[in-house]
């Protein structure tokens, strides 16, 4: 069985997504991994945990502006 994402990773929601449902819409740490597609969350810089659906998420990747070499 795989997943799809691992614990510790960032995320953050889908632009779609925030639109459509009332999630955070701040970057978020995987903090467990539920079955049938649900992860729980912690929204970075506080104590709240949520649990959302995995699909509704993708991996931050935040641009750093530095220059890859």
């Amino acid at each position: 069985m795989s997943f799809k994402f691992r614990l510790g990773e960032i995320v953050v929601p889908l632009k779609t997504a925030t639109y459509d449902l009332d999630i955070p819409r701040e970057p978020s740490e995987v903090t467990a991994i539920q079955l049938r597609g649900y992860i729980q969350i912690t929204p970075v810089g506080t104590t709240r945990r949520l649990l959302v659906k995995a699909d509704d998420y993708e991996r931050f990747e935040e641009e750093t502006g530095e220059p890859s070499y």
